[in-house]
């Protein structure tokens, strides 16, 4: 029986998918099965699919049906499967050769329940590789091959990790309790951040095992859409109305939280969208926030010991994590950047 299903959600990739399913079928490992999960893609993303699989039917099961986005793939790829593992290989991306046999190594020999590759960012129009850690450097440095156990002060340094899902190898019972929602984009953040609240042990290799392809034009890096922000916001809801059943949450996970707000809030400054949906996305954005700063005690201490934020955006960050000041610093801080939204359109105009 296969150890790991490899799960490809399929949805306008059509230029690529030939490429990913070759990596896969190169594996230095054939303890894996693949779950190509075709989302209601409109391109030509179906035969190919219906090609590999005949072609490979003891490795590749094709599944067609209706879209409902990353989330819902997910959800039927958690149903469905079959083996105590799994990873996601998104179809424009691919993975080296001894990626599944590694990954599967290490979560053997040290029962963890995610493992963790670096990666390489790949980019359109061009063969440069650029080698990644999958987290954040300038924040922590992470043991290659070392077991990380939950409870531990260095257990808590997993949250700087990238949660998108290159290279991660999850056991199936920490995301088989988790609910996605549909017709939204990053999803996978869903998936890392419960995953890992309800890990015991993670462990990660600074070995690059997945090729993430970083400037596809429509992926989440590059989508400024009114709606993709809105589902961003409320993927990060439903991550706090899931963590919010599991005791204890460490205080980081709450840090984690108040500097995903702030990334999404920088992130308006590239809407592409009308006032009245800025004025939208604000709102939704506050009530996240609002979310947040009952835990203010808890997000303080981390956020004082890493920022780099300047003296004012500091002071204005303190009193958004302070009950009696958050509401009335946040509406100001929404009004400044509406005023400066209308400024930007009214420029585009002339």
């Amino acid at each position: 029986m296969a150890q790991v299903t490899i799960v490809v959600p399929i949805y306008k990739v059509e230029k690529y998918l030939r490429g990913c399913f070759d990596s896969l079928l190169k594996q230095t490992s054939r303890d894996f099965v693949i779950m190509a999960v075709n989302d209601g893609s409109p391109d030509g993303c179906w035969p190919i699919i219906c090609e590999y699989a005949e072609k490979y039917p003891d490795m590749i099961t094709a599944v067609n049906k209706e879209n409902g986005g990353y989330g819902s793939v997910l959800q039927y790829a958690l149903r469905e499967m079959k083996t105590p593992y799994f990873l996601i290989c998104d179809p424009d991306d691919t993975l080296e050769p001894a990626a599944v046999e590694t990954l599967l190594n290490l979560a053997k020999i040290s029962g963890a329940d995610i493992t963790i590759g670096a990666k390489l960012f790949m980019y359109n129009d061009s063969t440069l590789k650029e080698y990644d850690t999958a987290y954040n450097t300038e924040f922590t440095k992470l043991e290659s091959n070392h077991v990380y156990n939950r409870g531990t002060e260095e257990f808590d340094q997993l949250f700087f990790l990238d949660p998108s899902p290159h290279a991660k190898l999850y056991r199936r019972e920490t995301a088989s309790g988790i609910v996605f929602p549909e017709k939204v984009s990053y999803t996978d953040n869903l998936l890392f951040y419960i995953s890992l609240l309800n890990s015991k042990k993670v462990i990660y290799t600074n070995i690059p095992l997945a090729n993430y392809l970083i400037d596809r034009p429509g992926n989440t890096m590059t989508d400024v859409r009114y709606s993709a922000m809105n589902g961003q916001i409320r993927v990060f809801n439903t991550i706090l109305d899931q963590a919010e059943k599991i005791s204890p949450l460490p205080d980081m996970f709450w840090y984690r939280m108040f500097e995903s707000f702030k990334f999404m809030l920088y992130q308006t400054r590239r809407l592409n969208c009308s006032e009245e949906e800025y004025s939208e996305v604000m709102t939704n954005l506050g009530t996240f926030l609002a979310r947040i700063v009952p835990h203010g005690s808890a997000v303080r201490p981390y956020y004082r010991r890493y920022t780099k934020a300047a003296a004012v955006e500091r002071l204005r960050d303190e009193a958004m994590l302070t009950g009696a000041l958050s509401s009335t610093a946040y509406k100001r801080l929404a009004a400044k950047m509406l005023g400066e939204f209308k400024e930007a359109q009214a420029a585009k105009k002339d």
